[in-house]
């Protein structure tokens, strides 16, 4: 199993793709904020402090987003070897034999696209903290420390959460008895449950620790440190109701279906059923709408706010072009998740669209049925996402300003939506019509081969 597992992974280059760029960067992430705190333990100076409760702040909220993307994205395209795990168990492979195939397979693509992700994440920490440096947070001159530390932790990081999503993914597709796996590669639903328990225990507790961060905010000090509660109780919340989207995913089906068209009854039915899938689509919009409204509109907050300080010299001002800078950072890795992950679910429904195609649908309504799943998706993110980032929010501003409105300009939400709006269209809509470029002849001996 070991050497078919490396055979494997030398011929699935290119479906690797979307996870390994998911990998690189995140580990880049994590990297760099390691690395600015390796080098505040590194440096014995007054400037200890700031270079290290800096990257434990930010880069815990990295942690939790870089490793949900990880563990997505690698878990997607486990699933989308569906029929061939399939296959392997009917053929006498054990559930054992099929994970460890999985797991290895996945460090052995993961291992050196780590490797590769820590050189631009020593330079995200040199960037931090010449930024720090020009803002006046750090006196300096400071000497950057990249070590084993730094390395060990963002590396470390990036392979667990790889090695975490093949193994999960891998668990629930290799206990599949034999016999209903060869249901599995005829692409025949082997269950029609909309939320697994696991998914469904995971997600509840992150809401539940979400809120209780939430709440905690409300009892902090106004201070500098009151991010550092308020910023996880976001991602938290986001995570949690991105693991728990599938009954969203449910409800919208059935809504739409009763109400919409021809094309909205095909939409409303296919998120109803394949509820559970379609999570593989929506869970990524989700955390892209909530962290992205959560950190833009704190940060804002903080920015616009006269009780603002940082605990030397006053200089919270200053530390705000800093803030804004790990905000987009963390927006970017967000974004290429949220895309890898929809070109390639996109992509894995090449059959499913052959046979529509078969059956007398036309190209033109194929791709109108993906463009309205795709304005689906981005309506439940929106909604999930919202009340993700209030958790953030509302307490933040509670605590700064007394009020639970949020400060900052009112377009950035509607700009956030518009954006996702946007990248969910332009990576699915353009994914489906290249897989429909074929004549009618070639869809069907694809379809049934």
């Amino acid at each position: 199993m070991w050497r078919f597992a490396l055979r494997s992974a030398r011929t699935r280059v290119t479906s690797q793709l979307t996870a390994t760029l998911v990998t690189l960067v995140g580990t880049g992430l994590l990297a760099g904020f390691a690395t600015l705190f390796q080098t505040g333990l590194s440096t014995d100076t007054q400037d200890r402090s700031v270079l290290v409760l800096l990257p434990l702040i930010l880069g815990g909220w990295s942690v939790v987003i870089v490793a949900y993307g990880i563990v997505s994205t690698v878990s997607l395209a486990v699933a989308n070897r569906q029929r061939e795990i399939a296959l392997l168990r009917a053929i006498g492979s054990t559930p054992r034999q099929v994970q460890v195939t999985i797991v290895v397979e996945t460090l052995v693509v993961s291992v050196p696209v780590v490797l590769l992700g820590l050189f631009p994440g020593r330079a995200l920490g040199a960037l931090l903290l010449h930024r720090l440096t020009a803002a006046g947070m750090v006196r300096g001159p400071i000497t950057l420390h990249a070590g084993w530390l730094a390395f060990g932790i963002g590396g470390g990081l990036s392979v667990t959460a790889a090695a975490t999503g093949a193994y999960l993914a891998g668990r629930r597709i290799s206990a599949v008895p034999p016999v209903l796996a060869l249901a599995l590669a005829a692409d025949v639903p082997a269950s029609t449950s909309t939320l697994v328990r696991s998914r469904a225990i995971t997600g509840s507790v992150l809401v539940i620790i979400g809120s209780s961060l939430s709440i905690s905010t409300l009892f902090m000090t106004n201070g500098p440190l009151l991010s550092s509660t308020a910023g996880p109780a976001g991602v938290a919340a986001a995570v949690g109701l991105a693991l728990l989207s599938p009954i969203a995913i449910s409800i919208v089906g059935r809504v739409t279906g009763a109400l919409a068209g021809p094309i909205g009854r095909l939409a409303g039915r296919h998120l109803r059923v394949r509820a559970a899938k379609q999570a593989a689509v929506v869970g990524p919009l989700v955390m892209l709408v909530g962290v992205t409204t959560g950190t833009l509109y704190m940060q804002s907050t903080e920015s616009t706010s006269p009780s603002t300080t940082f605990p030397r010299d006053g200089q919270g001002a200053a530390l705000a072009p800093i803030n804004y800078l790990v905000v987009v950072i963390i927006i970017f890795f967000v974004g290429i998740s949220v895309t890898s992950s929809l070109v390639s679910a996109t992509r894995h429904r090449h059959r499913e669209f052959d046979l529509l195609r078969l059956t007398g649908a036309s190209r033109k309504q194929v791709l109108a049925l993906t463009t309205l799943e795709a304005a689906l998706a981005t309506f439940i993110a929106t909604v999930l996402g919202a009340a993700a980032a209030l958790a953030t929010t509302i307490p933040f501003s509670m605590v700064r300003n007394g009020s639970p409105i949020a400060h900052g300009p009112l377009w950035i939400f509607p700009a956030i939506i518009a954006g996702t709006l946007a990248i969910a269209l332009l990576a699915t809509v353009p994914t489906a019509a290249s897989l429909m470029r074929r004549s009618p002849a070639v869809q069907v001996r694809r379809s049934t081969t």
